[in-house]
Parts: structure tokens; C-alpha cells; sequence
């Protein structure tokens, strides 16, 4: 195939880190559709980090869509990476992400009509589908899991589907970096080992920290579990508030990490217990057993991408939930999620470890007294 002849895609995702773990799927589908093309993506700041693994993709381009929100100056950062991808004439230009306000749809429709593509593919929704050559249904996204929502956007942009999962990957260099954490081979009788993630996106979100301490401390009087607490630079102060809390010891690494390292580390656990964020859909990504807890959002669309037998989502139903408000003077959908109800979720997908773990150290006192 000459150069020239070559097909170029721009798939648009300007959301987060969980949300490209999601799209991961079409991403791949798209490719496995075009395996010539060149394919470019356009995402967030945060997502980029990841996206750069994906062998599916060729070129990442950065949208600061967080740092605009803080700053009026990322304006011109955002003009520079308009006018380059204008530069190029795209043969398709697809937004895998719904469009779900009046706002949303006029900043993408300027996006979607400064770039330059034949076809152009998208969520019709409030106003964006006037831009757009292939239209995906208004309804697309409603009650239905985000990442089956958005291999829809991709089929109709001609992506093939397979019947793989979603997928995260990370740079090699973390397993050097991290690998002594855990059993370089793992057999019936390792020691488990746990993650938490207490952090969250949204206040509403944050189980208490007091909880979390709680189920640490079970885990490890119980399962005689490693506990690693993960977490980004904004959880340091939740971090060590469940650090103070426990009786036992554990790995603090929030803080220590990047991206990279947290789906490497994540990738090797037994275990996560975690808020709904980003870390949530990297361990569905893992294939990594997981207890979700969820506070306002709403796990029907967004928990986690495994199956039954692999996670457990807690959650209070209540005649508000799910909703998506990133502040509640009560937080009550949050605060009523029991210790008693996630202990059983974990409890559940440790099913036999407890066992082993009661029989190995009975045999260790028996050897011991010999």
C-alpha cells in the first residue's frame, strides 16, 4: 500500500483515565477494522499517560481539558492542537464519547467542524449530530454499560468486534521498579495480596477512611494479607489518615506512583478493594478480582467491566441513586455503605484463601512443635 493510499483516523475521547480504559475496546475494534491505518488519538492530559501504551494506537495528542478548567491561558495550548490536526485531512474522524449537555455538544461540534474528515461519527445529542455524517441514536448511552455503548459509536464508524474485554498496559520498566513486591511465582499457598484505593474524583465518592483502616486490618489478621494502600497525590492526607488508623502494618505507596505503575502493581494483586475511579476500570482491565464501592454513580453503566464471578459492587440503593453530583450535604449513598456489606464482597471472591491460609498455619504450628 503506497503512503498516500494509507487511511488516517482521529478517535476523539476528551474524558479520563477510567473512561479510556473503557474505550479500550472499540479502540482495538477500530484498528482490527483498519490495520493499515494510522490511527491518532485525541484525549486528556490524565488518559495520555496510558493511551501511549496501547499498541493499537500510532500518534496521542493531549487535550487539556482539566488544566482549562483551572486556567484561562490553556486556550492557546488548545488552539495549537487544533491547527496541527487540521493540517491533516483525515479519512474519519470518530468521538467515542457520549454528548450528553447543550454546552458539550457546541464545544465538540466546533471541534468536529474545525477538523478536517469526509466522514464524521458521533453521539446525535443535543445539536453535535449537525456536524456529523454517521449518526449514532440519542438513546445509545441510556442504562447500558458505557463500554458497550461505545463499541456501538465504533461499529458504526466500521469497527469489527471480538470477544475480548477491555485491556490497560504499561511500560515494562515498572515490573523492575515494583516487581520485588510481590512472589515471583504464585501458587495456591502465596500470601495474598490486597490493594486499596480510597481516592475518588468526587468527595461523594470517598468511602470513610476509618473503613477502610478497618478492613485492612481484617485482612491481615485473617487472610495474613499484605495490604498495599495506592492512591495519587491528592490522596496523601486520606492515605495516612488510614495508615494512623491501623493495627497492623501495611505498604503505603499513595503518592509514589504514576500512572504506569498503578496498573502494573494493580495487574498483580489478589485483590482490589476501591472506590468507583479510574483505578476501578484498570483492575477490570487486569482481569484483577474487584470489590467496587459506589456513592452517587451509578454502577449499571460504569462499574466494572468482569465477570459476576470476578467482582462484587456495593452500593445503598436509595430513591435518589444513582445521580451526578459531585457535592451532597449528605453524602447519605456513600456514608451507609457498610464495612459489613464489602467484607462479605471480598469474603465472597476469597472464597477457599481463607482456608488454606488457617491450614498452612496450623501445619507451620505442628512442624514447629515437633
Amino acid at each position: 500500500m503506497h503512503v498516500q493510499d494509507m487511511r488516517s483516523i482521529l478517535i476523539v475521547l476528551i474524558a479520563g483515565i477510567g473512561d479510556l480504559v473503557l474505550a479500550s475496546k472499540s479502540i482495538r475494534c477500530l484498528r482490527n477494522a483498519n490495520p493499515e491505518a494510522t490511527i491518532h488519538l485525541l484525549t486528556s492530559t490524565d488518559a495520555s499517560v496510558l493511551a501511549r501504551n496501547y499498541p493499537y494506537i500510532d500518534h496521542v495528542s493531549c487535550f487539556p481539558i482539566r488544566e482549562l478548567r483551572k486556567s484561562k491561558k490553556h486556550i492557546l495550548d488548545i488552539i495549537k492542537i487544533v491547527w496541527k490536526l487540521r493540517k491533516t485531512k483525515f479519512d474519519q474522524i470518530v468521538n467515542l464519547f457520549r454528548v450528553d449537555s447543550r454546552a458539550g455538544a457546541l464545544k465538540m461540534g466546533l471541534l468536529f467542524a474545525l477538523l478536517r474528515s469526509k466522514e464524521k461519527v458521533g453521539h446525535d445529542n443535543k445539536g453535535f449530530g449537525q456536524v456529523l455524517t454517521k449518526k449514532v441514536p440519542r438513546d445509545n448511552f441510556q442504562n447500558r454499560h458505557f463500554v458497550e455503548a461505545m463499541l456501538d459509536v465504533a461499529i458504526s464508524a466500521g469497527a469489527i468486534p471480538d470477544d475480548k474485554g477491555i485491556e490497560a498496559f504499561w511500560d515494562i520498566k515498572c515490573e523492575r521498579k515494583w516487581g520485588y513486591l510481590f512472589p515471583k511465582k504464585k501458587d495456591s499457598n502465596h500470601r495474598l495480596i490486597i490493594g486499596l484505593n480510597p481516592g475518588g474524583e468526587w468527595v461523594t465518592k470517598q468511602w470513610d477512611p476509618s473503613k477502610f483502616a478497618k478492613l485492612a486490618d481484617y485482612m491481615i489478621e485473617n487472610y495474613n494479607a499484605k495490604v498495599i494502600l495506592l492512591g495519587g497525590p491528592g490522596d496523601l492526607s486520606i492515605a495516612s489518615e488510614i495508615q494512623s488508623a491501623t493495627k497492623n502494618g501495611l505498604t503505603n505507596l499513595s503518592g509514589k506512583l504514576d500512572l504506569n505503575d498503578l496498573a502494573f502493581i494493580i495487574n498483580r494483586l489478589d485483590l482490589l478493594v476501591t472506590n468507583d475511579s479510574g483505578p476501578m476500570h484498570i483492575a477490570a482491565a487486569t482481569k484483577t478480582p474487584t470489590v467496587a464501592i459506589f456513592g452517587p454513580g451509578n454502577p449499571w453503566t460504569h462499574g466494572p467491566y468482569l465477570p459476576p464471578e470476578m467482582n462484587r459492587v456495593v452500593y445503598t440503593a436509595l430513591s435518589c441513586h444513582p445521580c451526578e453530583k459531585p457535592l451532597c450535604e449528605s453524602m447519605e449513598c456513600i456514608h451507609k455503605v457498610s464495612l459489613e456489606d464489602v467484607l462479605t464482597g471480598c469474603s465472597e471472591l476469597l472464597r477457599g484463601r481463607k482456608e488454606v491460609f488457617q491450614k498452612s498455619m496450623k501445619d507451620y504450628a505442628l512442624l514447629n512443635r515437633a
